[in-house]
């Protein structure tokens, strides 16, 4: 090692002992530890191999460069809206329902905000047990069941789900304070419908529900939890009622906590309106009818006052009348379900969707067809003496005793069976042939019936007068001078509506039918859509003939059937009825009138569901007649 200076010695060296070294001279600076190399010098990669390194480079710069312009050029817009969606938030800022009023101003319905609580499923914690002490927390506040939550979560197919109608005062700050630190709850106060219970508009103003996935699918503008007309006014005049919803921009934090207002998008209220209804005659209609309901224990009635100049529907009722102020929130099933599983209907409409047996206020069509037809006169009459018998059949009177000699204008005021079975079928004794079925079917149709009047409320029907081409079809029996007796004074298969019934009574009072209708204006800004009434029919028969049975139906009054009217403080005339319509059954009891009588204002049809022959349509109508007049 001593002989050896390039041999490392290990542990300490003391480089100024080395054997012929000398730091001073540098020794060993000259020497060329390459002069035994060999080789030459060159590249250490080959030209092939570096071109093709080129083009890697170049591709993946390429696809770097592509990818950046699709992200940045092409989905820019979209990426960038995402980016804000992660900062920001959209609220739907509901807007008011127009309102709606009687025809002298007076609110029929209003507009109440309530909390209502919603909660985000995105914002849900994905941990079930964090989730199962999240919901059970709000469900402590609300007092309900945790369970009752998740169901209505899992029933909503949308992100925001609505929880929670309704909310109370109390328990919406407790969940506004909760909403704060956590994400997911939104608490809103929106508006709802409060309707009038006293008035008994159920049927009339119908009512609000959920938007369903079909009201989605073929209805714009509706989102889910959002509310629209099911039924009545309601859902005729959705899209005038209906508002604009405003959009309320929000900047929130990382928690979804909200900052501030970025841009607000104020609602538009619906456009209000205001009915022809009168809500005093109303309320006064509905407290006589359930007066006497109640105390004859007839619960199943229908009413309708039309203004004889125009149409318009001053009060309308059905009994049993159902609260419309349930569907307002959340649907309660269970008082849901004891509507829908009462045997009286309550949810029927009887003034437009109920079809019965006219009875005699029928008779006012056949004793125009005859005198227009000619097949009596004036001057015509028979003699009742109790009924009528057809071979083995006998057709009574309701008097078993008869009216005595009857001509047409006492045949109407008294009622008189005998007197229509001749004029309608023909009697042998007074009248050899009468106006048969195909003549009282093609009058009943001039009258509007078998057809709807086109009311603005949903749910009309159009009725149904026989034929012996129907009757052979369907029952497998022809048609007997029986049949056609019998729809001589509306029994038998006849069947209409209350309304009709009314429509009939106001051509008598004078000589027009209008379309009867609801709506007598629209509110639209500072504008106002005013309805022009509608001639559905006139001029329907001769002047004299219809003088002839106007002062038919005033003699119901003064000596007839409903002599008690004279306590009206008004001259009026109508006409009675008992309709059959199950031999095991009380008939129906019907009243239709008009008054004042030289220069009607009002019409009133009153049909008490087996009334029986007391005469309680027309208790009804003279205690509501009696109010109008004096009030």
């Amino acid at each position: 090692m001593r002989d050896d200076p390039f041999k490392i010695r290990e542990g300490q060296i003391r480089d100024s002992r080395l054997l012929g070294f000398s730091k001073s001279r540098h020794s060993g600076d000259y020497l060329d530890f390459w002069s035994n190399a060999s080789g030459t010098v060159g590249k250490f990669f080959a030209d092939s191999k570096v071109t093709i390194l080129f083009f890697i480079l170049l591709i993946f710069l390429l696809i770097l460069w592509s990818r950046s312009f699709y992200l940045q050029i092409i989905r820019g817009d979209h990426f960038l809206n995402i980016a804000e969606g992660n900062r920001t938030r959209q609220e739907i800022v509901k807007a008011n329902r127009g309102l709606i009023y009687d025809r002298f101003g007076n609110l029929l319905l209003k507009n109440i905000s309530h909390f209502f609580l919603y909660l985000d499923k995105s914002d849900l914690p994905e941990n079930e047990n964090e989730k199962v002490v999240f919901l059970t927390k709000i469900a402590n506040i609300l007092s309900i069941e945790p369970k009752v939550i998740e169901e209505r979560l899992q029933a909503e197919k949308s992100n925001k789900t609505l929880i929670y109608e309704n909310v109370p005062y109390e328990q919406a700050m407790k969940l506004i304070l909760l909403a704060d630190d956590t994400p997911g709850i939104e608490v809103n106060f929106e508006p709802r419908r409060q309707y009038f219970d006293y008035l008994g508009l159920g049927h009339v103003m119908g009512y609000l529900g959920e938007v369903s996935e079909d009201d989605l699918a073929n209805k714009q503008g509706y989102r889910y939890n959002d509310r629209l007309g099911k039924t009545g006014l309601e859902l005729i005049y959705e899209n005038t009622l209906r508002g604009e919803d405003g959009i309320r921009e929000i900047e929130v934090d990382a928690l979804n906590r909200a900052k501030n207002i970025i841009t607000w998008h104020e609602p538009k209220d619906g456009h209000d309106m205001t009915l022809t209804i009168d809500a005093a005659a109303q309320a006064k209609l509905y407290e006589i009818m359930a007066n006497n309901a109640e105390n004859f224990d007839k619960p199943k009635m229908a009413a309708v006052v039309l203004d004889a100049q125009d149409g318009g529907i001053l009060a309308m009722l059905s009994l049993p009348i159902f609260d419309n102020n349930i569907f307002t929130s959340s649907l309660d099933k269970e008082k849901y379900t004891q509507i829908i599983t009462d045997p009286s209907n309550p949810l029927l409409n009887r003034v437009v969707a109920g079809t019965y047996p006219f009875g005699s206020v029928f008779k006012p069509v056949v004793a125009a067809a005859a005198l227009q037809e000619k097949i009596i006169s004036p001057d015509f009459s028979v003699q009742s003496t109790g009924g009528v018998q057809i071979g083995n059949n006998f057709f009574p009177d309701w008097r078993p005793s008869g009216h005595g000699r009857t001509d047409i204008k006492w045949a109407l005021a008294d009622s008189v069976n005998t007197f229509f079975y001749t004029i309608g079928g023909g009697n042998n004794q007074w009248l050899q042939n009468g106006l048969g079925m195909e003549k009282i079917v093609d009058y009943a149709h001039l009258f509007g019936l078998e057809k709807t009047t086109g009311i603005d409320i949903n749910g009309e029907v159009a009725g149904f007068m026989p034929t012996k081409e129907w009757k052979e079809k369907t029952l497998g029996e022809r048609w007997y001078l029986g049949d056609t007796y019998n729809l001589s004074i509306g029994q038998g298969y006849l069947l209409g509506t209350p309304l009709q019934a009314a429509m009939i009574m106001s051509y008598f009072a004078t000589g027009k039918v209008y379309q009867p209708h609801f709506v007598k204006s629209i509110k639209n800004g500072e504008q106002e859509e005013v309805f022009q009434p509608k001639v559905l029919l006139e001029n329907l028969i001769e002047k004299k003939n219809f003088d002839i049975i106007r002062e038919g139906l005033r003699e119901t009054v003064v000596s007839g059937t409903a002599k008690s009217l004279q306590s009206v403080a008004v001259e009026v005339a109508g006409k009675t009825g008992t309709a059959q319509f199950n031999s095991n059954k009380t008939p129906h009891s019907w009243f239709a009138s008009f008054a004042p009588y030289d220069n009607p204002e009002i019409v009133t049809l009153v049909l008490v569901e087996e009334g029986g022959d007391r005469g309680l349509a027309v208790t009804v109508a003279r205690q509501f007649l009696e109010w109008y007049f004096q009030r």
